[in-house]
C-alpha cells in the first residue's frame, strides 16, 4: 500500500533530476549547438486498495532535448549553400575586378595598341611612331601573361582550399562515425536512449561538415546517423567513416579531382561532378566555371589577335622594302593536348572565326570517334577523313590529325586556348620590321611583282581596320570578347552575390526558427527553477508530515 512518505521522496528525486536538468539548460545557454533539455513526469503505478486505487507518487519518463529533424537538416541545407555561395561570390569578385582593372587589363592596353597604330598609320615612314607602337605591342602582350598569371594563382590557392577542404570533411567523417558507435551502444543499453549531449555534439559536426559540402542523412534504428555528400554518396555508414582524398586530374594536371575511397573496400571513386554546396563545391565550381573558362576566353582573343594580325603583317612590307614577317608569336595558337591513348594526336586552329574557346574530349570507342564539348556536355560521333596514313577531324574550327587508328578507350583532352595568353607574345623588336608598306605592283617580264612602295600605309591601315572587323566567333571583335568575358564574369558576381545574400537571410531564419525550439530561454528556465524549487519545498514539507505522523503513530503505541 502506498504510504506518504514514499510518495513525499518520489517527488524529492523526481524534481530534484528536474532541477538538476534547469541547471543543465542554463550552465549551457551560451554552448553552441546545446538543444534545451525538458523533463516529462509521470505518476508512478497506483495501488489498488480494495475498490479504489491510491496514488504512489511521480517520476521521471524521460529527459528529452528539445529536437526536430526537418527543422535541424534545414540549417545543414542552408548552411551548406550559404557557404557555396559566399565562396563564389569571392572567387568570381576577384576574377572580375582582375579583368576590369584599368591599371592591369587587357582592355585599355588594347586600345592604346590600336592608338599607336594610328599614329604609325599618319606618320608611316617615321622610327618614333613604330618604336611607341611596338612598346604598347609589348605592353599588350604583359597584360595578357599577367592576367594569365594571376589566373594560374588563384586556380592554385583554390587547390589549396579543396585540399585542405576534403582534410576536413574526413577529419568530420571519423569524429561522426566515433559518436555513432557510442550512440548506438548507449541505446542498446539503455532501451533506445542515448545521452543529449551526444547527440547535440553529433549534430554540431554534421553542421560543421555541411559548411564544407552539401549533406543528407538518415537515422538508423540502433541511434547512428548515415551521413551521404552529393548525390547521395557515402560518406559515413554507421560506425565506418569513407573518406576523400584529392589528386590532379590526369588529363588537365592543373585541376583536381576529388575521390571517394572506400573505409572497407579501399577502392576510389571520382565524385568530382557529383559534388555540390559547400566550401568544396564552391571551390571546385570556381575553378571551372569562372577561371578557366575566363581564361580560355582570354586564350581566345590572344590567339584571334595572333592569327588575324600575323596573316595581314605578313602581307605587308617593312620601312627595309622586306616582306612582313610574324608579328607575334604563333605559339599561341597551339592547342594543348593532353593525351591517354596508343595514337598521336595533335591538333591546329584552322579557322579563328569558328572557334569558341571551349576545351572538347575526343575519345575512340572501338568504334566510333566521339567528341564531347567540355562546357556545353555535348556529345557527337565524328568521323575522321584519312590523309596519307593519318586520320583528320575538322570541327569547330579545329583540325584534329591522328597519326594512326587510336585504341578502343583512348581518350585526349584538347584545349585549343587554355594557354594561349600565357604563350602571347611580341616577335619583332626592331621598329623598321613594322610591315606599314601594301606595296606596289610593277611588270616583271610576262609577270607581275608587289614590291614596297615609300610612304606607303595601307597594311597599317588593314591592321588598323581589325579593331572594328569582327573576326571572332560569333563576328564579335577583339573588343567585344574581351567585354563580353568581362560582362559574363561580372554576372557571375553579380548572381552569386546576390544568391549569398539572400542564403544568409534564409540561413539565419532557419537558425532562428531551430532557436526558437531547442535554444535555451533564461526566463523560461529560471521560472521553472523557482516552479521546481516551491515543488521541492512543498515535497519536502509532506515528508516531514509523514515523519510526524510515523512518530506520532510510534508514541502512541509505547
Amino acid at each position: 500500500m502506498p504510504d506518504v512518505f514514499g510518495i513525499g521522496t518520489s517527488a524529492l528525486t523526481s524534481l530534484q533530476q528536474a532541477i538538476t536538468t534547469t541547471g543543465q539548460n542554463i550552465a549551457n545557454v551560451n554552448t553552441e549547438g546545446y538543444s534545451r533539455q525538458t523533463v516529462d513526469f509521470t505518476t508512478r503505478t497506483p495501488e489498488r486498495n480494495g475498490s479504489y486505487f491510491l496514488g504512489s507518487g511521480t517520476q521521471i519518463a524521460n529527459i528529452e532535448r528539445e529536437y526536430d529533424r526537418f527543422l535541424t537538416q534545414d540549417v545543414w541545407n542552408r548552411t551548406s549553400s550559404s557557404a557555396y555561395y559566399a565562396d563564389l561570390a569571392t572567387a568570381s569578385g576577384r576574377v572580375d575586378e582582375l579583368l576590369g582593372d584599368t591599371t592591369t587589363g587587357i582592355g585599355p592596353a588594347l586600345s592604346e595598341f590600336f592608338a599607336a597604330m594610328e599614329a604609325v598609320a599618319n606618320s608611316p615612314t617615321t622610327l618614333p611612331e613604330r618604336q611607341v607602337f611596338l612598346s604598347e605591342a609589348e605592353t599588350l602582350s604583359q597584360r595578357f601573361e599577367y592576367i594569365d598569371t594571376r589566373l594560374s594563382e588563384f586556380q592554385t590557392e583554390l587547390n589549396v582550399r579543396i585540399t585542405a577542404a576534403v582534410e576536413d570533411v574526413n577529419q568530420f567523417a571519423t569524429s561522426i562515425a566515433e559518436l555513432n558507435e557510442q550512440i548506438s551502444l548507449q541505446a542498446a543499453s539503455t532501451n533506445g536512449s542515448a545521452s543529449s549531449d551526444l547527440l547535440d555534439l553529433r549534430d554540431q559536426q554534421v553542421k560543421q561538415l555541411s559548411r564544407l559540402v552539401g549533406v543528407t542523412t538518415q537515422i538508423q534504428e540502433d541511434g547512428s546517423l548515415n551521413v551521404f555528400i552529393g548525390k547521395g554518396q557515402p560518406l559515413v555508414v554507421g560506425s565506418t567513416p569513407n573518406s576523400l582524398t584529392a589528386a590532379p586530374n590526369t588529363l588537365q594536371p592543373g585541376k583536381l579531382d576529388v575521390f571517394l575511397v572506400s573505409g572497407t573496400s579501399g577502392g576510389q571513386g571520382n565524385i568530382t561532378s557529383l559534388l555540390s554546396d559547400g566550401e568544396l563545391g564552391a571551390a571546385l565550381d570556381a575553378g571551372s566555371e569562372v577561371i578557366d573558362q575566363a581564361r580560355r576566353q582570354i586564350g581566345l582573343l590572344a590567339a584571334g589577335i595572333t592569327i588575324t594580325f600575323n596573316e595581314i603583317h605578313q602581307q605587308g612590307f617593312d620601312l627595309n622594302g622586306n616582306t612582313g614577317i610574324q608579328m607575334f608569336d604563333p605559339a599561341a595558337t597551339e592547342p594543348l593536348i593532353n593525351a591517354d591513348g596508343s595514337a598521336g594526336l595533335t591538333a591546329a586552329i584552322n579557322d579563328i572565326s569558328q572557334l569558341t574557346g571551349d576545351n572538347y574530349r575526343l575519345n575512340y570507342t572501338g568504334v566510333d570517334f566521339v567528341l564531347t564539348n567540355l562546357t556545353t556536355r555535348v556529345s557527337e560521333v565524328v568521323v575522321p577523313t584519312p590523309d596519307g596514313t593519318d586520320l583528320v577531324i575538322d570541327k569547330y574550327g579545329l583540325e584534329f590529325r591522328f597519326d594512326a587508328t587510336p585504341t578502343a578507350g583512348d581518350t585526349y583532352i584538347v584545349e585549343p586556348t587554355g594557354t594561349s595568353s600565357s604563350k602571347f607574345g611580341l616577335l619583332i623588336d626592331d621598329p623598321s620590321q613594322v610591315a606599314a608598306d601594301a606595296g606596289i605592283e610593277e611588270p616583271v617580264g610576262s609577270g607581275i611583282n608587289v614590291a614596297a612602295g615609300p610612304g606607303d600605309n595601307r597594311n597599317i591601315l588593314e591592321l588598323l581596320a581589325l579593331q572594328d572587323r569582327g573576326v571572332l566567333v560569333d563576328g564579335a571583335t577583339y573588343f567585344d570578347l574581351y567585354t563580353n568575358t568581362s560582362s559574363t564574369v561580372a554576372v557571375q558576381t553579380r548572381r552569386a552575390t546576390t544568391l549569398a545574400n539572400t542564403e544568409a537571410s534564409l540561413l539565419s531564419s532557419a537558425e532562428s526558427r531551430q532557436g526558437n525550439l531547442a535554444g535555451v530561454n533564461l526566463e523560461e528556465e529560471a521560472a521553472n527553477l523557482i516552479r521546481y524549487q516551491q515543488a521541492y519545498q512543498a515535497a519536502a514539507q509532506v515528508v516531514k508530515t509523514a515523519q510526524e505522523i510515523f512518530d506520532t503513530l510510534i508514541a502512541a503505541t509505547d
